[in-house]
């Protein structure tokens, strides 16, 4: 048996819509669940089951549009009775790979079109998948989301620590964390903004950042009361109160509102004094210095 003449996208998604895929396929020498796994592949919708049916009943809703093709979908798509030759080559993506592929396809679309954008059909089509593919990585559009917002908040975690890391003293540490919190927040807060106006992005995240929150505030604090003898409810108040002015300030620059120079300047003006007079307040006598 010869191989049929090329087909684009458009003439195929014509005839399954002009005939029962089974009598397509046929005409194309393959089965109807072969055909079925192209227009799959090449993103081309076909009627669901029953559609026939409601055609003779005069009751068939029109066809859907022919949406655009994955990449490498313009070239001519050749079927063969021999299968191999009828297939594009495609590369195998690992399930973290493909995974991380719809996460960036998510913050692309957002980043370029907003919240709403992001539909699992849009990203399904961005990445060369079918829906019905990505969803199985994930199950829901929200887990999607919440996902992408937990790889972008570790980054920014992840980032603020390797910085911390660098400081040899308490003031080098707090600049290096105030400085690398609010340059994160320039470059990636109004994405995470974006995804927090998702009510079930918030709800994933609130129970896991309260915990984070809270041990951070503790380890800061437990290092005012060591260094500069501060009572314990002093030191976690006021760590609690400039790790939130901090994040205000972040906030505001992923809005646009200021210039990452002037939160800088005004963040650290505070933090810095806030710091220092706390340790003017508290420092310990001569001779008594915590080592």
């Amino acid at each position: 048996m010869t191989d049929a003449p090329p087909l684009s996208r458009q003439t195929l998604y014509d005839r399954v819509w002009a005939r029962p895929l089974a009598t397509a396929a046929r005409e194309l020498g393959l089965s109807a669940s072969g055909l079925g796994k192209i227009c799959d592949r090449l993103l081309i919708p076909y009627p669901p089951r029953g559609h026939w049916a409601k055609v003779r009943a005069g009751r068939a809703d029109p066809p859907p549009p022919l949406p655009p093709g994955p990449p490498g979908a313009e070239e001519a798509i050749i079927i063969s009775a021999d299968r191999a030759p009828s297939r594009r080559r495609r590369t195998r993506y690992s399930p973290e790979a493909r995974r991380e592929q719809l996460i960036d396809a998510a913050a692309e679309l957002i980043a370029a079109e907003g919240l709403p954008a992001a539909t699992m059909k849009a990203v399904a089509r961005k990445v060369g998948v079918s829906e019905a593919q990505a969803h199985n990585y994930f199950h829901r559009r929200g887990d999607l989301l919440l996902a992408l917002a937990r790889r972008e908040l570790h980054a920014m975690e992840t980032h603020r620590r390797a910085e911390l890391s660098r400081g040899h003293d308490r003031y080098t540490r707090v600049t290096l964390s105030t400085v690398t919190y609010l340059r994160e927040a320039a470059q990636r807060g109004v994405l995470i903004q974006m995804l927090t106006q998702s009510a079930e992005v918030r709800e994933g995240l609130k129970a896991e950042r309260q915990v984070r929150r809270r041990w951070d505030t503790r380890r800061v604090a437990a290092d005012l009361e060591q260094q500069y003898g501060l009572p314990p409810d002093l030191a976690y108040g006021s760590t609690a109160v400039l790790t939130a002015l901090t994040r205000r300030a972040g906030r505001l620059l992923a809005a646009g509102k200021l210039s990452l120079e002037s939160v800088e300047r005004l963040t650290l003006a505070m933090v810095t004094a806030g710091n220092r007079a706390l340790a003017r307040a508290y420092r310990p006598p001569p001779g008594e210095e915590a080592t």
